[in-house]
Formats: C-alpha cells, structure tokens, sequence
C-alpha cells in the first residue's frame, strides 16, 4: 500500500523515518486509485492530441534534441525517430556543461538512474506500452514538491546539512512519474520559497539565461532557467505569490497558476491555503498543455481539489487561438503599482498580439485604487496602496512559515528553525518573517482577509462588466541584478517610488488573494532581457486563459529567442 505524507505524519515521523533510503525506481505498477483524477488522460487520448513526428522533418542528434519542445520530443520518441536513452544522455551532458554558469539544479540524480529509466521507456515504446510524458527529461523544484528519491534542503543551510529526504512524493509529482517522466534533478529555490528572487545561503544565486549578472526570478527560478536554458524538456513549480510567473518573466517562458484546486496538493497546511498554487513552466503553451493534463484532476486528499478536468490539449487545438468576441481589460499597473516604461511598452506589444487574434482590448481602471482599508486601532478607513498590498502578502506568507516551523516539531522533525544552531543560518528576511508570525495576532490575520476579499471583489467587477481577460505586466522591473552575499533582493524602489523587496515589485501576487487563473507569457523584450505579461483569467476558466497565451505565441513566436549558448 502507498503511504502518503499524511499517514507518515500521523504516524509521527522521525527524522531517522525521514531521512530513510527508498528504492531508487518506482514499479511500473505501483499508481493506486487513490492517487489518480477521477477522470484521468488515458495515453492513447494524450498520445492523439499530441500526435506524431512529421516525416519530412529531420530528427535532430544529440544536443540537438535538447533544443525541441517537450511536445516534439514526445513526438519523436513516440514515432522512433529518438530514443530516450539518447535524449537522456543529451540532456546529461548539457546540465554538465552548463548548469554551473546559470547555478539552476541543485541535485543531479545519478547517470545510472537516470539511464535506468530511459530504458525502461525504451522498452515501453517498443512494446505499445508508453505511458503519457515516457522518456521526457524532468526537473523538480528544491521545495514541498517531495520527490521521495532525492535529498530536499528547502533552499535552507539547515536542511541541506541535515540531509533530509522526503518519506513519499507530492501528488502532483507522483502523477507525472507515473506519466513515465524521468527526473533528473532538483531545482534551486530560495529558503523556504520566501521571495520572489532565487538566492540562498546554501547554494548562491540563479541566473537567467538571458544574462548571467541577472536574476532569474524565484521562487522557482532554478525550474524556469533550466527549461529556458534547455536543460530539461519541462518542469514545474509551486506558485505562493507569483513563483511560478515571476520567473517566468525573468526567463521567457511560460508560467501557469491553474484555478486554486485544478492541481491538488496533501501536505498540511499547503491544500488549506487558496495561495499557493502547484504549476508547470514551460517553452510553449502546448507543452503547458500537456503537464496540466498530468498534474491535473480531482484527489481525495485535498478537500478544495476541483471534480471535472479540462481536456487542455483538445481544447486548445480546437480553439486554436482564435479570440473573436472576446473582451480585454488592459491595466498597465492595476492601479496603484509603479511601472517602469519599458515593461509597459513590452506589455502593450503583447496586448496587440490579442487584438490580433480577434479580442477587443480596452484599457480600463481595474478598480483596486478605490479599495479602503479599516484601520485596526482606529477604526478609520483609509486608501489600500500596493504598499499596503505586498505588506498583507509577508504577514499572510509569514504565518505559513510560522506553521512549517511548527509542523517540523510537531512530527518529531528536530529543527526549531527560531534557536540556534540553526536560527544563525538562516536568510535574514526569512527570520524576520518567523519572527512575525510569531507576533501576529489571530485578530491582525483574520482581518487582513477582508483586504484579500476587497482585491476579489475588485477583479470580479471587472469580470462582472463583460471582460473576459485582465491583462497587466507579470513585474514592475525589467530584472534584478544578482548580489554575491546570498541575500539577492528586488529593487527598492521603482521609478522612485519605494517598494517592499520581496515580493512589492511583483505584479502577481493580488491573484494568490483571488485564486483566479494567470498565465505568465513573454511579451517581448526591454534592454535585451524578456517582459513576461499576465493573462487572467474568469475561476475555471483555465483553458480560455491558456487560448489567449496560445494567440500571443502564434502572433509572436518566442522560441527561437532562447539562448543555447551562455
């Protein structure tokens, strides 16, 4: 029988139970029902949707492979045309490579596994049994996306030192190796997921591809610079307050927060907090596509997992990004947030990709400069500012930790991350976050949620107007350089207007408030570095959202603009 995180929790894990070796490959045959959608792809129904190499396309050899989409790759591998073994190896040597100029992966899981798996999936299509994703290279983010097979640090000192492994894997993650993914390492993140760049103590910065001085973004900056950088065929990470999207942008792919409960989670308190969304990054909307179409679907473990599932890739092929009749609401900075030019100017180059595929774009306020705010002391109210905004963001994001720091103790985990020794390795910004949440008062938390609820309110008016889309920018910078002390920060101000650095640059996280589905695509360029633009879309509404990204693509193709040098 599988064990779950909850049932080894309950059973009061120690941090021997933890840390215990696992067998390196999961049987072919080990997925229970409890683990699976209701309504799960079948290969056959993936497998048509994506189709076959086109013969008269060459096959690419060696590192060129590296540089297909993971759709192509698919459909190559499934029409013998490339062997995973083969792409297996390409992707190997090129992380060996170059992984240490960008500093994305963490953890490369040993060649022997690695090429285990990719004769396993050799086998598979040979025999007519290839699973949906069989044979395609896979990164996983360093952080609660628990991969049993790895050691986890959480971007942290304290748990690199340790050692820790995860005793089962993340639902999501389980469901793509059973989709016959083959994991080749972990992704850096910065500690504990706390901020919207990817830097810590344990391993250093993560650079975009685009420019090693730059940031790629975070909290999943390691996933997005390896799949810009073409070390990986997908990946994925985990969206709290724009991780998934603020990369993205840093790195010219594409981020997906599905609707909260599209990806179901079970690590307590992750599938009770409506922030914090699991989702892929990718190259190409179709490759988004596919990883939802795995990493999707109704789960019995999360009490807020949505019932139906989307066919994505039918759908998105019948849509075609087409966008007639449908209606924009453009904001270039929601009202209250400071912009710099250039990312506007970008922004508005991908709003007329919209407009080309048949939508008419309107550029309308969205309504969050009205929003007041009771003062808890006072009882006056007072005009909401994105100040005000991000500040809500670390005191909701603090009080998670706050619980994390708990739930280790709890289950018989011993690290009190606010002692010593391990108080003195952590990042000062998230310390200061710990030490918040064990200030705020439950009055202080409960009424920063009619904050959240007056942000909802205001993108559902706007929705209430006939709207099918709010488009804004993904971030208020064009990019942040990297420092060398392990402690990377967002500006601190922008166009002079001072900004908190964690996370008050970002555009993104007014719709962890909200739950609504968000798509990050790039929108062209400022100085040579992407602009990633936001595409949000109505609850549920998750394959229109990926529609409008896909009419951005074709109007304006992103992928040759990859680097495959740097």
């Amino acid at each position: 029988m599988e064990i779950s995180r909850r049932r080894v929790m309950a059973g009061g894990a120690t941090l021997a139970a933890a840390t215990t070796a696992f067998p390196a490959l999961d049987s072919p045959a080990r997925a229970t029902t409890a683990n699976r959608a209701l309504s799960d792809p079948s290969p056959q129904e993936i497998a048509n949707a994506i189709g076959t190499w086109d013969a008269r396309r060459t096959t690419p050899r060696g590192e060129e492979l590296c540089f297909l989409s993971a759709s192509d790759l698919l459909r190559a591998m499934r029409s013998r045309r490339a062997s995973p073994v083969e792409v297996a190896k390409a992707y190997l040597a090129r992380i060996d490579r170059l992984n240490s100029k960008v500093n994305a992966i963490v953890y490369r899981h040993p060649e022997e596994l690695v090429l285990a798996r990719a004769r396993d999936a050799e086998r598979r299509y040979m025999n007519g049994t290839a699973r949906p994703m069989e044979g395609l290279p896979y990164l996983i983010k360093d952080l609660f996306d628990f991969w049993k097979e790895a050691p986890n640090t959480f971007g942290s000192v304290v748990f690199k030192e340790m050692g820790f492994r995860p005793p089962s894997n993340s639902i999501y993650i389980q469901r793509l190796l059973d989709a016959g993914i083959n994991p080749m390492g972990k992704t850096n993140t910065p500690e504990f997921g706390h901020e919207g760049t990817t830097d810590n103590y344990a391993f250093g910065p993560t650079s975009t591809p685009f420019d090693l001085t730059k940031n790629a973004g975070g909290s999943s900056g390691g996933s997005a610079a390896a799949v810009a950088g073409f070390l990986t065929a997908l990946t994925q990470g985990s969206d709290a307050g724009g991780s998934v999207r603020i990369p993205a942008a840093f790195t010219n792919t594409v981020g997906f927060k599905a609707t909260f409960g599209r990806i179901p989670q079970d690590a307590p308190p992750l599938p009770y907090n409506p922030m914090l969304h699991p989702g892929p990054i990718c190259r190409t909307v179709e490759d988004t596509a596919l990883s939802m179409e795995v990493m999707g679907g109704f789960h019995p473990g999360d009490k807020f997992s949505i019932q139906d599932r989307p066919a994505y890739l039918r759908s998105l092929k019948q849509l075609g990004g087409r966008l007639n009749g449908k209606r924009v609401a453009f904001s270039p900075n929601l009202d209250i947030f400071p912009v710099e030019s250039q990312v506007v100017k970008a922004v508005r180059n991908g709003v007329a990709a919209l407009s080309a595929a048949g939508a008419k774009v309107s550029e309308i306020p969205i309504g969050m400069d009205k929003m007041t705010a009771t003062d808890l002391l006072s009882g006056t109210q007072r005009p909401v500012t994105q100040a005000m905004l991000s500040d809500l963001w670390v005191m909701l994001q603090s009080a998670l930790y706050g619980f994390a720091r708990d739930l280790f103790l709890h289950y018989g985990i011993p690290v009190d991350l606010m002692k010593e020794p391990h108080a003195g390795k952590l990042n000062p910004e998230f310390r200061r976050m710990l030490e918040r949440a064990a200030k705020t008062s439950v009055m202080e938390y409960k009424h920063g949620e009619f904050l959240e609820i007056a942000v909802n309110d205001a993108v559902e008016a706007v929705f209430d107007q006939g709207y099918d889309y709010i488009v804004c920018p993904t971030l208020t910078t064009v990019s942040v350089t990297n420092t060398a002390d392990g402690n990377t920060l967002g500006p601190a101000s922008v166009n002079g207007v001072p900004t908190e650095r964690t996370i008050g640059w970002c555009m993104t996280y007014p719709f962890n408030f909200t739950g609504h589905p968000v798509v990050s695509v790039p929108a062209g360029f400022a100085d040579k570095m992407p602009v990633g633009m936001q595409i949000v879309g109505r609850r549920f509404a998750d394959v229109d959202v990926l529609n409008a990204a896909k009419a951005v693509e074709d109007h304006n193709p992103w992928y040759g603009r990859y680097p495959k040098e740097f």
